[in-house]
């Protein structure tokens, strides 16, 4: 196996289960985000968000990680997964669309530690 795709193998593993998981709350949001005029600023969400880890990338280099905090991480992977189900058995689309949101950032917790919630973002 090639360097470059030992490099990749977790995180694109990562991603396809994701999209897996979350793949009819992505459509049904994305779905809204284009056609409802109430949620069109939902669009810019993803890139705004890329621009804003794009300009702070050198803060994450830096930045020193806390190995002991992996459990929360693993209690929010836990705790957004049960509220997936909670809310496609309630077809809820709040509680899903919340479940992923709470999903990426526990992800980021368990492998990133709180190095990078610690960030300040304002100097």
């Amino acid at each position: 196996m090639s360097v470059t795709l030992r490099q990749f193998y977790k995180p694109l593993a990562i991603a396809a289960a994701l999209g897996f998981l979350y793949f009819t709350v992505a459509v049904k949001l994305g779905n809204d985000w284009w056609h409802d005029e109430n949620y069109s600023h939902g669009l810019l969400i993803p890139f705004v968000i890329g621009f804003i880890l794009w300009q702070e990338r050198e803060r994450f280099r830096e930045s020193e990680s806390k190995p002991a905090t992996w459990w929360l991480g693993a209690f929010g992977i836990g705790a957004s997964m049960l509220a997936l189900w909670a809310g496609t058995a309630g077809a809820e689309l709040f509680v899903q669309r919340a479940s992923l949101v709470m999903m990426l950032a526990s992800i980021v917790i368990y492998f990133f530690d709180f190095a990078c919630c610690e960030l300040r973002l304002c100097p």
